[in-house]
């Protein structure tokens, strides 16, 4: 099946069904394809692309819980004169 952006947008439910159906939906914009959304009982687990990537798991070793870690970030900014 192929979708436009914009039936994103506005026909989600339909294109919801279609990938319970087992589709691969061909995504475009402006008529030109940009990817595929495939479903996620086919996609095969994670792409092996992707855990491969040394971004995944840098933070494997840090003690600092992720909600800590927010709190932290979100605190606000102090200036030293």
């Amino acid at each position: 099946m192929k979708a436009s952006v914009v039936d994103l947008r506005y026909r989600t439910k339909e294109i919801l069904r279609a990938l319970d159906a087992g589709e691969t939906i061909e995504l475009t914009h402006r008529g030109q394809t940009k990817g595929s959304i495939v479903p996620a009982a086919s996609a095969g687990g994670a792409c092996p692309a992707l855990l491969n990537d040394p971004a995944i798991g840098m933070w494997k070793d840090q003690e600092e819980t992720v909600e800590d870690m927010v709190k932290r970030l979100r605190q606000p900014r102090v200036h030293v004169d």
